[in-house]
């Protein structure tokens, strides 16, 4: 019987996949594990790399190109769908498992709690110049309480790197054809607040992954049209279950004021001068940073000068 598969979704990762894949190849685990992979056609060598450790280790992989590109959501659903595990790992192909024993912890717990929906641990996070780490990055949201961490998920504040599903859980209580049908990108946030909203959860207090910041990835490319897009779709997933679930006016309240202060920020980053009108029209108590971003948005000279700050305060630390 096959406990746990490891689900890696790949997109274009050839400068990260091999490390991502020996981090699951060294894993010490009592329990049998297999490798579902869905790569989302990538167009470099991702998949030939993946072709080749597949050929190597014919009983542990199972790839798959899909034969037109799926987004995220519909292509996690997909990848799924060819899982056999009782529990599923979540992984991107530009991660990586840091801890050799990672998978036998998780599963310790999961199997010892079968009410448990989800798992989640800690992680590092390995910054854009690839040298510099933030060691156990999410540490505050793993030691807080399950209240804590649950109006933390359901505002959109905990990354989830390294998180472990029950496989039957997922289909029981994530509602993939609505997602799938409103042409939802996002795959981690809809998934967790269904699970959460549902199951019991637990976490473990160790940084057992490695989380990688890098340009090309979907959620950190530099382009204010992808950053305005993924929070637009966050926002729209926010409101559809502050209405499902009934969230708090509180909780809605600390969300709008979040997302709009962001994308004023965003739109004072990239003079985006209509996005930063409305955004800083729908936040109610205006701050002088908030001001200033505004401003930022609506005239390039006062952008440059802040730019020219940075770059100022940057070289005093040096």
């Amino acid at each position: 019987m096959t406990e746990l598969s490891v689900l890696l979704m790949a997109f274009n990762s050839e400068d990260y996949i091999e490390d991502a894949l020996k981090s699951i190849l060294k894993q010490k685990c009592s329990y049998n594990f297999e490798i579902i992979v869905g790569d989302d056609c990538s167009t470099d060598k991702t998949f030939e790399i993946l072709n080749n450790y597949a050929i190597k280790y014919p009983n542990l992989f199972n790839i798959k190109t899909n034969t037109s590109q799926l987004g995220i959501l519909k292509n996690f659903k997909a990848t799924l769908d060819r899982c056999n595990g009782n529990f599923v790992f979540n992984f991107d192909a530009d991660d990586v498992i840091k801890s050799d024993v990672a998978f036998q912890k998780i599963i310790d717990i999961l199997k010892h709690n079968p009410n448990l929906g989800f798992i989640d641990s800690g992680y590092d996070k390995l910054l854009n110049d690839g040298k510099t780490i933030v060691e156990f990055d999410n540490k505050e949201n793993i030691l807080v309480s399950n209240e804590e961490y649950k109006e933390r998920l359901l505002l959109g504040k905990v990354i989830p790197i390294g998180v472990c599903f029950n496989r039957e859980s997922l289909y029981k209580y994530v509602d993939f054809d609505y997602y799938i049908k409103e042409n939802i990108t996002i795959e981690d946030y809809p998934i967790l607040v269904d699970m959460v909203m549902h199951c019991d959860f637990d976490r473990i207090n160790e940084s057992l992954h490695i989380y990688r910041i890098h340009p090309s990835s979907y959620s950190h490319k530099n382009c204010f049209e992808r950053i305005y897009f993924l929070r637009n779709q966050m926002q729209k997933l926010f409101l559809y279950f502050s209405s499902k679930y009934n969230f708090s006016e509180k909780l809605k309240e600390i969300y709008l004021k979040n997302h709009y202060k962001s994308v004023l920020a965003d739109a004072g980053n990239y003079e985006k001068k209509t996005e930063g009108k409305a955004a800083f029209k729908a936040i109610k108590n205006k701050k002088i940073l908030d001001i200033i971003h505004y401003l930022a948005s609506q005239y390039p000279w006062i952008r440059n000068v802040i730019r020219l700050r940075k770059k100022l305060y940057l070289k005093l630390l040096k």
